[in-house]
């Protein structure tokens, strides 16, 4: 449950101004530095690139651009650097409405700041341009030299609001990017945005203008004195399992939403072994008396207050067992690929945790990452995460141990993960591995049997020139060490395959394949031969009562204009090897509102693919 209520409003005390694209007309510049550096380097660059570029700092995007070339990061952050630096000097130009809206601020007195990705040589240049064209100056100036971690991360406007004495919650925040805008809602602020190149939607504590012209001090003062009551994304939270005896942490900061920073939690009602601290972390080291089954749940009601008083609260349950309990029985597995990071839907993070959060999952294999979606769903979870190359993670809510596979592995490929579940009585680890695996997606068979009409050989002809017929030998020869001690320590292999499976293109069920089948798909077969086994098809052994359809939620049609329908199949997977693991249910997941493409954006569900949840239980 949540509650909350309004105390008096508070007065604006500051306004804190993102640089590049929002008071000067320098994103265009950016993106034109960086397109031309990644030209250079044989890479041209797509809207797909934005969330890597704009209002990244330098580093960020070099850092990029240094995985997809193979060139020294140092070198190509030095020639953007220059570059832009060269640019700025001779093509500042003030955004409409920026100089009448600081000068407005300053005649009623309201500090303003600078806040800004840039590296201060960059930034000074601007600022000089702007006292050129008539502004005073600001207050203070944060730029990409003064603080460890810049834009997303909140630090650049924490550090503003320091200088400035002022408490985020009475400031408000005007940027021009998503990156920037999650930097300001991430310290507290309420934000204005001006989108200049990428798209931005209102949110709760964010309001959204077509340009500077619109913002006057009185509508920034509006902005402090609605802000937004805190929530939760969920009313309640279960935790991994406790063990008595043994420390136990979570974390339920990263699910509050709309507080006003600086924001402290606290426990409502708990079990006395448990300590929930100001920042959100729950700690202690149970000692239950567990229940009849040999568990326990230990209950916490935490509350969480913001800077104007007002609170939002969750319940956390935790399962806690004695200290000589069996090791866990039970583990949900996901694979879910998240469509460039699940960009094409608006507030997808949000959304994907609400889905990893319904689906009550343990271990999430992840594709199409997009960089960002692992690292920043494990911090709002509190879980655990390995993340490789640009494009595949591992998320756990139990600890992950050691990593697997290539750390650079390309767009197409895998990573792994040793996971540790709990421990058994005797001490020893009770773990599992899983990998996470990535295929190309082009010649596509599906498209070939349903649209070319390809016969069964020609098909599995063209599986091979795909690629995909190596690139999954090649994850299965890395993955067998793993493999060969699978019936000590089981193994997983999830992920999108961009093919079919052999079990489901039967003779039965040549109807729901335009016709065509049997066929004897080499990938599918692969991995079948080196001892894995589809724990979908295990649970649901009818192709034609359970096709299991992944792809795709959104496109019932084909996206070519044609109107013809597009062919569903399973391209999704969770394989598993080890006699110690049974399959107990295996489901295809995609819930919510579902609009087909390309009419996606306020979509429930944050992918073009469903997902796959397994549940397997222990022998």
């Amino acid at each position: 449950m949540t509650s909350s209520y309004s105390p008096a409003p508070t007065p604006l005390q500051a306004v804190l101004f993102d640089m590049d694209g929002t008071l000067v007309d320098t994103e265009q510049l950016w993106w034109d530095t960086v397109a031309e550096a990644a030209e250079r380097l044989g890479h041209v660059l797509v809207e797909a690139d934005q969330p890597d570029v704009l209002g990244r700092p330098v580093e960020h995007t070099a850092g990029v651009l240094a995985a997809r070339s193979g060139a020294p990061a140092a070198a190509i952050a030095a020639e953007l650097h220059r570059a832009f630096a060269d640019r700025v000097r001779t093509r500042v130009v003030p955004r409409p409405g920026a100089l009448a809206l600081l000068g407005a601020l300053r005649d009623e007195g309201v500090p303003t700041a600078l806040v800004t990705a840039s590296p201060r040589e960059v930034a000074e240049t601007v600022v000089a341009a702007l006292a050129e064209a008539g502004h005073g100056g600001f207050t203070v100036t944060v730029t990409a030299d003064d603080t460890a971690l810049t834009k997303p991360h909140p630090d650049p406007y924490l550090a503003a609001c320091r200088a400035l004495r002022v408490p985020p919650a009475a400031c408000v925040a005007v940027e021009d990017t998503p990156t920037g805008v999650a930097s300001a809602e991430a310290a507290g602020c309420q934000v204005l945005a001006v989108p200049s190149v990428a798209r931005i939607d209102p949110a709760p504590g964010r309001t959204v203008l077509d340009s500077l012209e619109q913002a006057t001090p009185d509508r920034l003062r509006a902005l402090v004195a609605a802000a937004p009551a805190p929530r939760f994304l969920v009313p309640g939270l279960t935790t991994r399992r406790a063990r008595a005896g043994r420390p136990f942490t979570a974390r339920v900061a990263g699910l509050l939403r709309g507080a006003a920073r600086p924001v402290t939690f606290v426990a409502a009602e708990g079990p006395a072994w448990l300590t929930v601290h100001a920042d959100g972390t729950l700690s202690g080291t149970p000692t239950p008396t567990p229940g009849p089954d040999g568990e326990e749940v230990a209950v916490a009601e935490v509350t969480a207050v913001d800077a104007h008083g007002a609170t939002a609260r969750i319940t956390v349950r935790i399962p806690v067992v004695s200290a000589d309990a069996p090791a866990l029985d039970r583990v949900r597995v996901m694979s879910w690929n998240l469509w460039l990071g699940g960009s094409p839907v608006d507030g997808h993070r949000d959304k994907q945790l609400a889905a990893l959060l319904a689906a009550d999952v343990d271990v999430v294999g992840l594709q199409e990452t997009a960089v960002h979606a692992a690292p920043e769903l494990a911090d709002a979870l509190g879980w655990f995460h390995h993340s490789a190359g640009e494009n595949l993670a591992v998320l756990s809510r139990h600890p992950v141990v050691d990593t697997l596979g290539d750390p650079v592995v390309g767009f197409y490929g895998a990573a792994g993960a040793r996971i540790r579940l709990d421990e058994h009585p005797d001490g020893t680890p009770h773990e599992l591995v899983l990998w996470t695996a990535h295929l190309n997606y082009t010649p596509y068979g599906p498209y070939d049997a349903c649209f070319g009409g390809l016969p069964a050989p020609e098909l599995t002809s063209r599986e091979r020139e795909s690629g995909r017929v190596r690139e999954i030998d090649g994850i299965l020869a890395a993955m067998a060490p793993d493999l060969a001690a699978a019936d000590r320590t089981p193994v997983l292999l999830v992920g999108d395959f961009n093919a079919p499976s052999h079990l489901d293109w039967t003779a039965a069920a040549t109807p729901l394949h335009g016709g065509q089948g049997p066929v004897d798909w080499p990938v599918s077969r692969a991995v079948e031969r080196a001892g894995l086994r589809d724990s979908y098809r295990e649970a649901h052994p009818d192709p034609v009562a359970a096709p299991g359809t992944t792809w795709s939620p959104v496109h019932p049609r084909h996206e070519d204009g044609s109107g013809r329908p597009e062919p569903q199949d399973r391209i999704d997977f969770v394989l598993y090897a080890g006699d110690h693991l049974g399959v107990l249910d295996s489901t295809a997941l995609a819930t919510g509102r579902i609009a087909p493409w390309p009419d996606v954006a306020a979509n429930d569900w944050p992918s073009d693919h469903a997902a796959v949840v397994t549940t397997f239980r222990f022998a």
